[in-house]
């Protein structure tokens, strides 16, 4: 390297001297210069290469990268679910064994509590093992029967009959609903897409005696369970769906039946304001009529408060109706107690050369307002 730097040196200086005979003796001074600072490159690239010489760079190591681990968990480390859920008969199980499509499949737990995998020479018992266990017994049992050197197998629940919540009531899309891991009402209220316009306060959560909340358990279900075993929870669902109250999510087991009960309703038509049906917190709440008639806006005008009737449903009266007179112009008055109004109540208030009669109202406007509603 000095060598060839040297060589440089030499004919940046031969232009040098050429440019020296060029521009004659008035540009001498400017010649030497152009000299001094040629032979000062030259020294300065001298002194680099001894440098490099005595104290070579040393090569960049690169640091190996580590080895990956391929095993496969049953689960994610939040919720652990391969180590605590209990299979049982009828599950449907998906077993995935890396680099095996024959046997990665779903298989389905039989009666005796067993799965049959392609490869194996006998059954292999699932029942009343945790996911992981099920795991570990077919990587021994493909290893014992020398299908691979190193098998990665993961078993997951697909559905399971009995790891179930049932859902009912008030909600707008009620049904069954599997339970794998940790789920609580406030989860179940969502997958159901909430509460329907009806929906009172009250859950009610039907439970199993030492029912667990580990799915797959053994006492994990309330459904032909002793009525004399069971418990009900009783949920202010209000408050946990439309103010957002954590302290009433409870946790759900596998096996509960939560029930929405639906809110009673009592109607106000006739000489009001605003006519309608107005709901309580549930069938067992009662309404007055004054405080029926304030949330229907008062009376109109034409209104005949002393001719006002209701109109309840009684199973065993005649036509199935009872009629129960009111005097409003009394009780607005207070010159006669106030009368309690029933889910299901429709307070009638009479106009003023009003041409429909009682029946008429109850035919019409009660029946296709109200006997349709479900209750």
């Amino acid at each position: 390297m000095a060598r060839g730097g040297k060589g440089l040196a030499w004919g940046i200086l031969s232009l040098g001297r050429a440019g020296d005979r060029a521009v004659g003796p008035l540009r001498y001074g400017v010649g030497r210069l152009v000299k001094v600072a040629v032979w000062a490159g030259v020294g300065l690239i001298c002194l680099t290469g001894v440098a490099w010489a005595q104290n070579p760079v040393q090569p960049t190591t690169v640091s190996p990268i580590p080895a990956v681990n391929k095993a496969v968990p049953s689960s994610s480390p939040g919720d652990r679910m391969g180590a605590r859920y209990v299979i049982a008969m009828d599950d449907l199980l998906e077993v995935y064994v890396v680099g095996l499509q024959e046997v990665s499949r779903e298989y389905r737990v039989d009666e005796e509590g067993r799965i049959t995998l392609p490869m194996l020479s006998r059954p292999v018992m699932a029942a009343g093992l945790t996911l992981d266990q099920l795991s570990a017994a077919l990587r021994k049992d493909l290893l014992d029967a020398g299908v691979l050197t190193d098998p990665q197998v993961t078993v997951t629940v697909k559905s399971s009959p009995s790891n179930t919540v049932v859902l009912s009531g008030a909600v707008k899309k009620s049904g069954v609903y599997p339970v794998y891991g940790r789920m609580t009402l406030l989860e179940l209220l969502t997958e159901s897409e909430g509460l329907s316009d009806d929906a009172g306060s009250t859950a009610i959560i039907t439970r199993a005696e030492g029912a667990s909340p580990v799915p797959g358990s053994p006492a994990r279900t309330a459904q032909g369970a002793n009525p004399a075993n069971l418990r009900t929870l009783q949920v202010d669902v209000r408050r946990l769906w439309q103010d957002g109250d954590t302290s009433f999510n409870v946790d759900l087991y596998p096996g509960d039946r939560v029930m929405i009960q639906r809110a009673g309703i009592v109607y106000v038509v006739g000489g009001v304001n605003r006519a309608g049906g107005f709901l309580l917190s549930n069938n067992q709440e009662q309404m007055t009529v004054l405080q029926a008639i304030a949330l229907a806006g008062n009376l109109t005008r034409t209104a005949k408060p002393a001719k006002a009737m209701i109109l309840r449903k009684v199973s065993d009266a005649p036509g199935g109706k009872q009629e129960v007179p009111v005097d409003l112009k009394k009780v607005l008055s207070n010159r006669a107690s106030d009368q309690q109004l029933l889910a299901g109540d429709i307070l009638y208030v009479p106009e003023s050369g009003a041409k429909r009669t009682l029946d008429e109202v109850f035919n019409v406007a009660v029946y296709a307002t109200v006997w349709r509603v479900p209750l």
